[in-house]
This record gives structure tokens, sequence and C-alpha cells, in this order.
């Protein structure tokens, strides 16, 4: 497995654990927080439905609401959303109120009835409690007929039940009188207040004071005339709920009372609480706060071993190149696995080993160049003084031989400028299509005189045209440097062949002899500069020991390749490998 996977699937594990721990936390405080708002809401519903409750019931409608609901909130830090439930529309929304953003409410609302409830005296009426009076009439028979006999004087003055005997009480009569005590209090209470808004002081029966009804004078008896002089259809509906055929008396008249305190305009509202936001970190129980110290501790260790996995190698390389960049060329870096840092620090080692190779290289060349040179100019000079101290006698094959070190001067440069431009990659080619048969005829001509002399059989084989893009003159440098080296290293009596043939897309030009032949361990050399297989022959060959490296350049620069095999004392054959070319329009019959 590489680094790459390894490190992918690392953080493909923290990523999951850590999604799934913030799934887990946030389901988790969500519910707390959930149960918080819900354990707050409970504890707090009860007093926000009674102040809610008695304020409706004391005002009459729900204008001016907000504020105390806003209060509410306020104090129990609860959202408090209060709908209509005559036509569904937003009454109050504490959060709104607030400017910020809605936070979650319970699906279940709370209703809040603002009406007064019915009297209990009447229900006692009803249900016929002993403790509350006698019964209405007769078991099974009608109410006595009581005359009604409510003034505006006597609205707020006299007591629901009075001025009767307990036993003649009407509970229809006692019904709607309460009604309109409640609809002529707010009647009479807008009436006396500077404010329209101001409450009633009493939540239940006759719901104004004593002193504000003795002190009313015109306003309570005017309030107490209007409501009394629209209670007909009032009245016809608390007697139905009297008569000898209702099953439930009690509840008939609840509904109808109810129905006659809502006429007035007062609805009921829903309300919902809620406070549910996102949770924070002081609401994580114990096991929330186990799972979230696991994802630091699962995120804190990948990140570390991420960090020292990378690091160290890291570390190791930048220490290493540093001591390459000082000159120390042994630097390396150890390597252990397959990942990929282990492969770079394998690059590394193997830019190293280049490096230090090229160095030593460069080193050998500027000695072997020294060498090369020192040589012939030694021999230069000692003759050239010999012949100034007179020690030398002057004569034609004295010239001659110094004329000949200073050609092999001038061939070793001429050879080291070829090489420095190939290398450089400013050699000149001059392309064009080379039949490798005639190539191959041509050059053996020209060396067959020097085979001749050295008793070498040198022979051709092309039996067919051989076309490459390639250029001739480079390509006749190539072959002359293999055929001088293949007459040079084979004895008399050997043989020396030339072969032009093509094999596929690729054209081969071989130069083979029996000469000695090149040691095995020596093969991967014979390409380096000034290299030579017998070293005790550089000076009487002549060679400046740059054909091959220089042969072996532009083969390359030709997208070709060279290869040499050899075995000892039997010889060595020199191949060239060049993609092949179709035969020039001018050649095809």
């Amino acid at each position: 497995m590489t680094f790459r996977v390894r490190v992918f699937l690392l953080v493909v594990v923290v990523a999951l654990t850590a999604i799934g721990m913030t799934w887990f936390l946030t389901l988790s405080l969500a519910a707390r927080e959930y149960e918080r708002t819900q354990s707050a809401a409970d504890r707090h519903r009860p007093q926000i439905v009674d102040e809610l409750a008695r304020y409706g019931l004391t005002h009459g409608e729900w204008t001016g609401v907000a504020a105390l609901t806003a209060a509410l909130s306020e104090r129990t830090g609860l959202r408090i959303r209060l709908e209509s439930t005559f036509d569904d529309s937003v009454v109050v929304d504490t959060d709104h109120l607030a400017g910020r953003r809605a936070r979650a409410v319970a699906p279940v609302p709370t209703t809040i009835d603002p009406r007064p409830p019915l009297d209990p005296l009447i229900r006692g009426e009803l249900q016929g409690d002993p403790a509350a009076g006698p019964p209405a009439g007769p078991a099974g028979g009608p109410a006595p007929a009581v005359p009604w006999g409510v003034t505006p004087a006597t609205l707020f003055t006299t007591p629901l039940g009075g001025p009767v005997p307990r036993r003649d009480l009407n509970p229809a009569r006692m019904a709607l009188k309460q009604v309109n005590q409640y609809r002529a209090a707010l009647l009479a209470r807008e009436c006396l207040g500077d404010d329209p808004q101001a409450a009633l002081p009493l939540t239940a029966s006759p719901y104004l004071s004593t002193a504000q009804i003795a002190a009313g004078g015109p306003c309570v008896e005017s309030a107490a005339r209007q409501v009394l002089q629209s209670d007909g259809r009032d009245r016809d509906a608390f007697e139905a709920c009297t008569g000898p055929f209702v099953a439930d008396r009690s509840q008939c008249m609840s509904r109808a009372f109810a129905a006659r305190i809502s006429a007035s305009g007062l609805h009921p509202l829903r309300m919902f609480l809620g406070g549910f936001e996102s949770p924070g970190l002081r609401s994580l129980d114990p096991s929330a706060a186990l799972g979230l110290a696991g994802l630091v501790v699962v995120a804190v260790a990948g990140t570390a071993v991420v960090a020292r996995r990378v690091s160290r190698p890291v570390n190791r390389l930048t220490a290493a190149s540093q001591r390459l960049a000082d000159g120390d060329r042994d630097a390396r870096v150890p390597t252990v696995g397959s990942d990929d840092l282990a492969q770079l620090s394998r690059s590394f080692n193997r830019m190293a080993e280049a490096l230090q190779r090229s160095e030593e290289r460069q080193r050998l060349l500027v000695a072997d160049v020294a060498h090369e040179l020192r040589t012939p100019l030694s021999n230069l000079r000692g003759y050239l003084e010999g012949l100034q101290d007179g020690v030398v006698e002057p004569s034609r094959e004295l010239f001659a031989s110094l004329h000949e070190e200073t050609l092999l001067q001038r061939r070793i440069l001429d050879d080291l400028q070829v090489l420095a431009l190939a290398e450089a990659g400013t050699l000149h080619y001059a392309r064009s299509p080379v039949d490798l048969a005639e190539l191959a005829a041509f050059s053996a001509t020209v060396h067959r005189a020097v085979a001749a002399e050295a008793n070498v059989v040198l022979t051709v084989e092309a039996p067919a045209e051989v076309w490459v893009e390639a250029d001739p003159d480079r390509l006749r440098q190539v072959l002359g440097n293999l055929l001088t080296n293949a007459i040079r290293h084979t004895g008399a009596g050997g043989r020396v062949s030339v072969r032009a043939v093509r094999d596929g897309d690729r054209a081969l030009l071989a130069v083979a002899d029996t000469g000695a032949g090149i040691a095995a361990a020596d093969l991967p050399r014979v390409f380096d500069r000034f290299w030579r297989a017998d070293k005790t022959r550089q000076r009487a060959t002549g060679g400046s020991g740059l054909g091959l490296t220089i042969a072996h350049r532009i083969v390359t620069d030709h997208g070709g390749r060279i290869d040499v095999a050899s075995v000892v004392g039997e010889g060595t054959t020199f191949t060239v490998r060049l993609a092949a070319a179709p035969p020039p329009a001018s050649s095809r019959h």
C-alpha cells in the first residue's frame, strides 16, 4: 500500500469519524436542549397561561398583550408564540419582537381561554349540589317561574342569586346576569378610565370593585342599561338549558355561557412554547463529552501520524541535500518500505550517485586529457630541447615523427570539440536518405588497404539496399571508428566483417571481428571517454580514446542505439540500430 493511499485512508477515517461524531453530538445536544426547553416550558406554562388568560379576562381584548408576552418571555427565557383560533393569524411572537432568529417550538399548543368561567354557584344549582343550595325545582320538573327582575340599578349591587329565596334560585337568570355583568363591566371600565385598555379589578362576578360601582354613577348605569336592552336571545338560550328534556343541564349551560361571552368579540389563543436552539458545549452530557474527546484524540493522533510519517523522511532528505550541496557526495538517505516517500528517497540516492559518478567522470576526463596531451607534448619538448642544445641531429625521420605527434594532438582536440558539441546538443546534422549498404561498401573500400597491411581480411555483407534518414558524414565517422578499432584489435590472419541488413522497421549496421575480445567486466565502460581495452597499446596505436564515445553520441542523436557483444578470445561485434526509412523516389524502379 503506497503512502498516498495510506494518507487517503487515514483522512477518510478521520473525516467519517468526524461526521459520525458530529451527527451524534448534534442529536445528543439537540435532544438535551429540547428536553431542557420542555422542562422549562412545563415549569413555566401554568404561570404563563394564568397571566395571559387573566389579561384577556380583565381587558376583554388581546390588544396590548405583546408587552406582557415579551415580559414573560424575558423572565422565563422561552419563546412564546400566540396564534388566533379565529383565523390562525399570529398575534405575538416574542423572538420576532426581540429581533432574534426564531427558535423551535413544541408542536402541541396550549389553549389560552380568556373567557370568564360559569360561576360555581350556578353549576351547583344545575347539578343539585346540597352545599350550593336546594335544586332549582322538583326532581325532574321545571325550575320555578321567577321574574328576571334585573335593572340597571341592581345589576351590580345584588348578588347572582338574590334577592330571592334560596329555594327559588334560577340558574338561567343567574347565568344571564353574570354575562351582563361582564359585558357591562368592560363598558363601564372603558368609560371610567382614561386608558381604554385598563384592566378590570376583579376576575369574577361582578368584575367591578365596590368603590368603582359606587363612584361609577352614569358610566355604570349607562353600561348596565346598554347590555340589558339586548339580552333577549341570551335569555332564551339559557332558559332552554333548564328544560326537562335536557340530559346534561350543566354542560348545556356552560356552552351557552361560553357562546354568549365569546359574542363580545374575545376569542381564545393557541400558545406554543419553545426555546430550542443550537446547543453549546456546555450542554454536553458525559457520553457526548466522551465522544467529543474521542474525536479529538483520533484527529490529533491521525494528524500526528501523518506529520511524523511525512516530516521524518522529509527532514532526512533536507539534511542529506544540504550535505550534498556542501560537497559531501557520499550523502545518502536510508530507505524503508515502498511508499512514495521511500521512492523519493531512492530517487535522491540515485541522483546523488549520478552526481558523484558525473564528478568522478569529470575528474577522470581532466586527468585523461592531461595524460593524453602530456606524453606527446613531452616528446615534442624533449626533441625540441635536444635540437636546441645540439644533442639531437635534425633529420627527415625526426621531423616526420614530430609531425605525427602534432597530428595526434590535433585529432584529440578535434575529437574533444566534436564530443563537447554533441553532448551540448549543438552538433549539426545534415540529414538525408542514406543507403547503409552503400555506406558499408564505401567504408570497407577506404579501410581495405589498412586491413591488408595488417593481414586482416575485410568483407562486406549487404545483399540489399537499407535506407535510413541520417547525416551520411556522421554515419561514415561512426563506421570508420568501428572499422579502425576492429582492424586495430584483430591479429594477423583475422577477419573483420561489415553487415548492413533490414530487420522489420529497424536498420542494422554491424561490424564484427575475430580479435581478442573484451572482458565482460569491461563491456559497460566501452563507450567511456579515453577508455581502451588494451592499456599497453594506447600510444602505439595513436588513438585518442574518444572514437567510441563520439560514435555512441552520434547514434543516440539519430534516435538509434549502439550495442556491443564480445567473447574473450573469439571477437567483438558492434551493432548500430537505426529506424528504417522508405527508399527515396529517385532509387525506385
